[in-house]
Parts: structure tokens; C-alpha cells; sequence
């Protein structure tokens, strides 16, 4: 992701998701999130990503 790029992405009912951070800085849904980061997502529809800083992320979208 290059700067200021902004993607989302949903969950169906009763999945979770794994957001980790590789490279860069983001803001998921508000939260602030540096490289080695990861959030453990759930009880969320929508997620939404947006880079701070270019980036590079890992999205699970995990059952």
C-alpha cells in the first residue's frame, strides 16, 4: 500500500480476522498499527485500512 491508499474489507457472520503489519504504519479501523503489529479482529463487519506511511500488510480472514 502507498500512502494515504485506503482499502476495506468484510467479514461474514462468525469470522475473525488477523491483520499483521510488515512494513510501514496504518490505521485499521482508528487504531494505530507499526510494523510488527498485529490485531486480532472479531465482532467486526467491516474493516477498514488505511496507510499512514507505504506500507505492507497481512490480511487472515479466518473462520
Amino acid at each position: 500500500m502507498k500512502k494515504c491508499d485506503r482499502t476495506s474489507h468484510i467479514l461474514q457472520p462468525q469470522r475473525h480476522a488477523w491483520i499483521q503489519v510488515a512494513r510501514g504504519e496504518i490505521n485499521l479501523n482508528g487504531l494505530s498499527l507499526n510494523q510488527g503489529d498485529g490485531a486480532a479482529i472479531s465482532d467486526e463487519t467491516d474493516i477498514v485500512i488505511e496507510a499512514t506511511t507505504d506500507a505492507e500488510i497481512l490480511l487472515f480472514d479466518l473462520a
